[in-house]
């Protein structure tokens, strides 16, 4: 059995945003989360693969690229564009991309409709009813918010359109089912009762084709009907593996997903339908949709119809960004809203980041660099008096790691920052300046103990944040003098205490997290 083999595999997916407007730190968020969850896994040892995409159909894009005056594709290609633009600058480490406009997702999608057809699990009907074509979302007059739509507050169009429908009525036992015999299907618990009042309280079937929406993938056997664009959207996690087709490699090795992350307000489009079109076709469930909360701007929810917006560029500019993956990992709770607001980016920048870290990093090189000419004292065989850091080390790896697979990614890094806290205090109480003052051999001794135990404690903590961010903690191992790419290393192999001997040359000290003026704290809200 070779290597790679014998890695035990992990697939992880994000919703695929809808190509009608530049993409908002909402969406952002949940790049963010799945990315941290793919690079942390990657670190365990895992053979792990990541998909993200663009959802390109639908008459909310048909309208959009009108207006425009350029065809639906020539709209969707430029926001494409914009979006993978968005994933390299927030380092966003996903394996596939997908789009809807694919010819390889056209093929997949149009046989999976046949085989729902096969199944006798699509009939032809009439609809008629509310349509939202901001949410591109069918609603019944109980639905309607004051006569609008529930999500987006817009006005709503009556329509009467022949459809062919989903019999998803009859999946709501096997669905309750199966919830129930697994509990951590939907994360949190929350999502989960939630999901399972609604089906405990009935299914209706389901409109998936429409002939009045030509942009779209066209019904093989209708050809005068063309795909419902949340069905065609919902396809994208196994059409991007290749699903039924010749080259279906990667879906034998990577289905079922491991974790589906989405957003709240498509849960019922994940927790129910998909669910349903994968029984149908005979195709395993995934194994966790992992559903995290809104991010809103002060009090009000992040939205693209309604001009609610953090501006990715914006944020990146003002403070970096790694300072904003990290800012929305560490102050949300994963699973219920979080705000933005500039007052908490300021504390948690200047507080976390530059107080904490970033001060740690700059103390324990210029100390290096002062008193040892650059070079990282070499381990001690054998450290007398000294903290027991690996004993320290090892319980809080444990518990972080144990926090992460819990998803709670904020109390991960209160852990990490527990040690790193713990390393601040190491030089205030160890006094490195005052043994540098002696030239005594036990006074020697000691502050090559000091800089090797700070060298080490930076090393370790730096690793294990690096999911988090990636390019600040790779300058940091710069600055270590460490020659490695931390993609590389794993958490087995280098998260132990001491797996670093020392020798090493310091970098350039440099600041990694600058202070932020108060008299900014207001930006963005």
């Amino acid at each position: 059995m070779t290597e790679e083999t014998a890695k035990e595999k992990f697939y992880i997916t994000t919703a695929i945003p809808y190509m009608n407007a530049k993409l908002h730190l909402g969406q952002v968020y949940e790049f963010i989360l799945a990315d941290v969850t793919a690079r942390f896994n990657k670190l365990q040892g895992k053979d792990t693969c990541f998909l993200t995409g663009s959802d390109e159909h639908g008459q909310k894009i048909y309208k959009s690229a009108a207006s425009k005056g350029v065809s639906p594709q020539e709209y969707v290609d430029g926001m494409v564009v914009d979006m993978k633009r968005i994933l390299k600058l927030y380092n966003i480490s996903n394996d596939l991309f997908v789009r809807t406009t694919d010819a390889s997702h056209e093929k997949v999608v149009q046989g999976i409709l046949t085989k729902l057809k096969e199944n006798d699990d699509l009939y032809k009907g009439s609809y008629e009813g509310w349509y939202c074509v901001i949410d591109e979302n069918f609603l019944t007059d109980a639905q309607l918010a004051e006569g609008k739509c529930p999500q987006c507050g817009r006005e709503v169009e009556k329509i009467k359109e022949d459809n062919y429908f989903f019999k998803l009525s009859s999946y709501q036992d096997k669905l309750i089912k199966h919830i129930e015999a697994n509990p951590d299907f939907i994360i949190p618990e929350s999502r989960k009762n939630e999901v399972l009042g609604l089906l405990k309280q009935g299914l209706k079937d389901i409109s998936i084709s429409r002939t009045t929406v030509t942009w779209g993938i066209p019904i093989p056997f209708d050809p005068e009907h063309f795909s419902y664009v949340w069905v065609d959207a919902l396809i994208n996690y196994i059409s991007a593996l290749g699903y039924s087709l010749d080259n279906d490699a990667l879906f034998k090795k990577y289905w079922p997903a491991d974790q589906q992350h989405i957003g709240k307000d498509i849960l019922k489009f994940h927790a129910v339908i998909w669910p349903a079109i994968l029984m149908s076709i005979g195709v395993e469930l995934q194994k966790h949709l992992v559903v995290h909360g809104w991010i809103m701007k002060g009090e009000e929810k992040l939205s693209k119809s309604k001009g609610i917006t953090l501006d990715p560029d914006e944020m990146a500019e003002s403070y970096g960004v790694d300072a904003v993956r990290y800012f929305f990992t560490r102050e949300i709770t994963f699973g219920l809203d979080g705000s933005f607001t500039g007052q908490a980016m300021f504390k948690r920048y200047n507080g976390d980041l530059s107080n904490d870290f970033g001060n740690l990093v700059s103390r324990s090189v210029a100390m290096i660099d002062k008193y040892r000419s650059g070079i990282v004292p070499v381990k001690p065989a054998n450290l007398k008096g000294g903290k027991d850091f690996e004993k320290l080390w090892e319980d809080i790896k444990a518990a972080a790691i144990n926090l992460f697979y819990n998803f709670s990614y904020s109390e991960y890094l209160v852990k990490i920052w527990d040690f790193i806290n713990i390393a601040n205090k190491y030089i205030e109480d160890s006094k490195p300046w005052e043994l540098a003052k002696s030239a005594g051999d036990v006074e020697t001794q000691k502050l090559d103990g000091v800089l090797y135990n700070l060298a080490e404690s930076i090393r370790l903590a730096t690793l294990f944040v690096f999911p988090f961010m990636p390019s600040t903690c790779q300058r940091i191992f710069g600055q270590l003098g460490i020659d490695k790419n931390i993609e590389e290393m794993s958490f087995e192999a280098d998260g132990k205490w001491g797996a670093f001997t020392g020798g090493t040359t310091v970098g350039k000290r440099e600041i990694l997290f600058p202070r932020i003026e108060e008299n900014t704290k207001d930006k963005e809200g």
